[in-house]
């Protein structure tokens, strides 16, 4: 599994590059995204970031935001992208599939 993570909401047109790059390069890899810090502010906007997104995660990548960081940064949880999922602390989830083998990236 590729394990990208974003923690900056200046990050996602970097992060939804790589990947879609993996994504066209490697379609049989596990992708997940997880977004923890200032960066799910930038999707909780209706935009163009946001509707990528979740493209990508019909196209079946696993898109995961912080619940700790949604709470601190006064984001409603259900109003999050949908196909997107909750974790409780996005920092637990790093280590937790780095420990299974994950691959980090973090653009």
């Amino acid at each position: 599994m590729l394990l990208f993570h974003v923690d900056d909401a200046g990050r996602w047109p970097n992060l939804l590059a790589n990947v879609r790059n993996a994504q066209t390069a490697a379609p049989e890899r596990t992708l997940r995204v997880i977004a923890n810090g200032q960066a799910p502010m930038s999707l909780w906007a209706k935009g163009h970031w946001r509707r990528e997104i979740e493209e990508r995660i019909s196209a079946g990548v696993r898109v995961d935001f912080c619940e700790n960081s949604l709470r601190n940064l006064g984001l409603d949880p259900d109003d999050r992208p949908l196909g997107s999922q909750l974790v409780a602390a996005g920092i637990i989830a790093i280590a937790d599939a780095q420990g299974a083998g994950a691959l980090y990236i973090k653009p």
